[in-house]
């Protein structure tokens, strides 16, 4: 989109959320390939780079496809990881959210100021009633992620996720329009 109102939804001072470029597949390639990380969602086999580079290089719709990525950027330029709505429910306006961010960038603020501008660009540009996600209840840092951005504990889910050799609990979280 090529208007103001959705660059200025998509920017801070410090960070951008910006559409998928060719020469994100490099860096795609290494947040799907990290396979100790393929638990926390749906990768489960390597995915190669002719594979990402198409996908970085393709068309994105949110309504054809019901899931949209956007890559992270710092002020300065730095791409540090993704920020992505998946089961984009239209009639519900729902969408669950997900975010990776690359190793050396963790731990930095990246998380926080992309996930503020997703729900932002979700609640005011897109008109979603609501975000949701699933967190492994081991992960208290991204649970604490989500609730200091407004998202609230509303679910404890037994067995959820299967991390071999054993299932973890999960926690879901939501932030409604209010």
């Amino acid at each position: 989109m090529k208007n103001g109102i959705f660059a200025a939804m998509l920017k801070t001072d410090t960070h951008v959320l910006r559409a998928l470029e060719p020469h994100d597949s490099e860096l795609l390639f290494q947040l799907e390939n990290a396979s100790d990380e393929w638990w926390l969602g749906a990768t489960m086999a390597p995915l190669g780079r002719a594979t990402l580079e198409r996908y970085a290089s393709g068309e994105h719709d949110l309504y054809r496809d019901l899931q949209l990525r956007l890559m992270i950027e710092t002020a300065e330029g730095q791409t540090v990881g993704t920020v992505d709505l998946y089961q984009f429910e239209p009639r519900n306006r729902r969408a669950g959210v997900g975010i990776a961010i690359l190793e050396p960038y963790r731990r930095q603020g990246h998380a926080q100021a992309g996930l503020a501008l997703m729900k932002e660009y979700a609640f005011q540009h897109l008109g979603l009633h609501q975000l949701w996600a699933e967190i492994p209840a081991s992960n208290s840092k991204t649970v604490e992620l989500f609730t200091a951005q407004g998202f609230e504990q509303s679910g404890h889910l037994k067995d959820w996720i299967w991390r071999a050799p054993q299932w973890e609990d999960a926690v879901l979280v939501q932030a409604l329009v209010s």
